[in-house]
C-alpha cells in the first residue's frame, strides 16, 4: 500500500511541476540578434535576421530550458560583397553548416541578478562551452523579454580561416547582443 501512495505522490508531484512550466517562442518580426567584427579595430555592426528561440521557465519564472537555432545564411552585414564573402569555407562555410544553435539546461544568476545560460554554442561544427548572460522582464500583454550581450572568440570556430586567422585586420572578438520578445508557446496538449 506504502509503494502505490508513493507512486501516486510521485506521479502527482511530476505532473503539478510539468503543468507549472511556461514555454515561450520568440516573435521573429519583434527580435534582433546581433554581432559586431571590427576592421582595422572599427566594429562592423551585422545581424542576423533568420533566428529562432525557444524558452521554458518554471512556475517561479526561473529558466528551464533555452534553445537557440540561427541561419548562418541570414548574417547581414549591409554590403552585399561583405555578405557574400562571409559565406565562404574559410568563414562561416554555410554550404556545409547553415545552421547555428545554442542549447542550455544550466543556470545560475550573477551578483547583478542577471541569469547566466552556461550551455554549448554549436557553429560551423565545433561545439564550445558559451555562458550566455541576459535579463528576463515581462512586457504588457503576457509577453516578455531577453536582452543580454557578450563577446565571443571568432577563431574558437574557425571563423576567419586562413590569411584571416591572426587578427591583424579583423578582430579576433566578435560582439553579440540580442534583444528577444516572448509571446507564450501554443501549448500543444
Amino acid at each position: 500500500m506504502k509503494l502505490i501512495t508513493l507512486t501516486i505522490s510521485l506521479c502527482w508531484l511530476l505532473n503539478v511541476s510539468f503543468a507549472s512550466a511556461t514555454d515561450w517562442q520568440s516573435n521573429p518580426s519583434k527580435s534582433r540578434l546581433n554581432f559586431a567584427p571590427s576592421y582595422e579595430g572599427m566594429p562592423i555592426n551585422g545581424r542576423f535576421s533568420l533566428f529562432s528561440v525557444t524558452y521554458t521557465t518554471d512556475a517561479k519564472d526561473q529558466p528551464i530550458h533555452l534553445s537557440v537555432k540561427v541561419s548562418i545564411a541570414s548574417a547581414d552585414m549591409d554590403n552585399s560583397d561583405i555578405n557574400e564573402a562571409i559565406g565562404a569555407a574559410d568563414w562561416f562555410n554555410i554550404t556545409d553548416f547553415p545552421e547555428a544553435q545554442f542549447i542550455s539546461d544550466q543556470f545560475v544568476i550573477d551578483t547583478s541578478g542577471q541569469f547566466l545560460a552556461q550551455g554549448s554554442l554549436q557553429l560551423k561544427g565545433y561545439n564550445k562551452a558559451v555562458t550566455v548572460p541576459f535579463r528576463w522582464a515581462t512586457l504588457p500583454e503576457g509577453d516578455a523579454s531577453m536582452i543580454g550581450e557578450l563577446t565571443l572568440a571568432r577563431n574558437d570556430f574557425f571563423i576567419g580561416d586562413g590569411e584571416w586567422a591572426t587578427g591583424e585586420q579583423i578582430g579576433i572578438s566578435v560582439k553579440v547582443w540580442f534583444n528577444v520578445v516572448f509571446s507564450r508557446a501554443e501549448s500543444s496538449q
